[in-house]
């Protein structure tokens, strides 16, 4: 870890948004930062070390869209249909 948690602190402007946040929502501050930074871990966890989504690897590869000739959707095929 390259910073010490000792180091951290919130300036006014951050402690006053927390606080928003935490009165909007009706949660404790803590709840809403604990939220918040799962929220932000899920984010940087999702995307590989070179920053690019599965969603820009396949468009960079030409792979969405990639099917021209099959059924829009599978519902429309009567095999896949729930009776």
């Amino acid at each position: 870890m390259s910073i010490s948690p000792d180091k951290i602190a919130l300036t006014p402007d951050q402690k006053l948004h927390l606080a928003r946040l935490a009165e909007q929502s009706g949660k404790p501050w803590n709840a809403v930062l604990e939220e918040a930074l799962s929220s932000f871990e899920n984010e940087v966890q999702a995307k590989p070390e070179n920053g690019e989504t599965v969603y820009e690897a396949l468009l960079r590869l030409g792979l969405l869209g990639s099917v021209k000739d099959g059924p829009a959707d599978l519902s429309s095929n009567p095999e896949y249909t729930v009776s």
